[in-house]
């Protein structure tokens, strides 16, 4: 059981990354209190993790819906978490889970903890295509108690980043972010590949 959550928690934790989403957060919630930015952060992670459970439960009802076959879905999510883990690496700009006008806009806004916080950078398409491909992958299905204990586990520690974020910031700098970030993405590109090899091997 043990070994089953983290094996979905920690390529989720990845995905989310909390660490690397730091200083956008800051950003976005610098001109508040303290008490603000934790009811900020508390918002975002909660309805990042209804969005996922969302999609946790529903999302075998959509794929049949649309006749997605789980090698095509996985081939799909390998290409998505390897765009996200060349932004990472800092290869590619990072500007497709929200754009840098949508980015500037949210500045002056008043609901960052949904947008963009809690989607598209928490629960967005790469989470929930990590969140289907489980659903559809597993040799059995995920039990409702298994996929909510990773995705309550995975939203909570990204709470307690954020939570944290001002002292994160000034232990590890910019440039200590920087490194961590890159880490991720490197093990974000190796799932990623093994999406693609997992989707290949399952073709008729």
């Amino acid at each position: 059981m043990t070994r089953d959550f983290l094996a979905l928690f920690i390529p989720l934790l990845i995905i989310m990354d909390p660490v690397g989403n730091l200083p956008m957060f800051l950003a976005l919630t610098g001109g508040l209190g303290r008490a603000a930015q934790l009811r900020v952060a508390a918002v975002a992670c909660v309805t990042a993790a209804a969005i996922l459970l969302l999609f946790g439960f529903t999302g075998d009802a959509i794929l049949r819906f649309f006749g997605i076959t789980l090698p095509a879905f996985q081939l799909a999510g390998g290409g998505i978490f390897f765009i996200y883990a060349l932004q990472l690496l800092n290869l590619i700009p990072a500007n497709i889970r929200s754009s840098a006008r949508e980015e500037e806009e949210s500045l002056h806004k008043d609901h960052v903890a949904l947008v963009p916080l809690a989607t598209p950078l928490l629960a967005g398409p790469g989470a929930i295509t990590a969140v289907l491909i489980w659903q559809q992958g597993a040799a059995r299905p995920l039990s409702p108690g298994l996929l909510t204990a990773v995705v309550m586990a995975a939203c909570s520690a990204v709470f307690v980043a954020f939570a944290l974020a001002p002292w994160i910031r000034r232990l590890l700098g910019l440039g200590g972010i920087g490194v961590v970030t890159r880490l991720t993405g490197l093990l974000l590109a190796v799932i990623a590949m093994q999406y693609v090899v997992d989707g290949l091997a399952a073709l008729p």
